[in-house]
């Protein structure tokens, strides 16, 4: 008695929250195709910030940290700032003063 009494608890109450469900559902497919948005947006501006160092920079920069030879930290952080401050902030980064980029 107590099991069927349970089933129709919660069927009755899956029905009562339907709708709530199916928002939910939607909301995180949505968020899900956001979510993988960004991380491409992500690669892409990692990829073009790096080939921006070793314009700028004039030598090769692979790694998480950037090498640091005849510039200034200081120097490097503020035109990294200017240039790409806006999009680190539009895609959630920081990039530090000791010159890395966190996610």
């Amino acid at each position: 008695m107590t099991k069927i009494f349970k089933i129709l608890a919660q069927f009755f109450s899956n029905l009562w929250n339907f709708r709530s469900i199916s928002k939910f559902k939607k909301i995180n497919k949505k968020l899900h195709t956001e979510v993988k948005n960004q991380d491409k947006e992500r690669a892409q501006f990692l990829h073009e910030f790096r080939f921006y160092l070793r314009k700028y920079l004039k030598r090769d920069v692979s790694g998480k940290y950037i090498p640091i030879k005849g510039k200034n930290k200081a120097e490097i952080y503020s035109t990294i700032m200017a240039v790409h401050g806006a999009r680190l902030k539009q895609l959630n980064l920081t990039f530090t003063e000791n010159l890395e980029i966190k996610l």
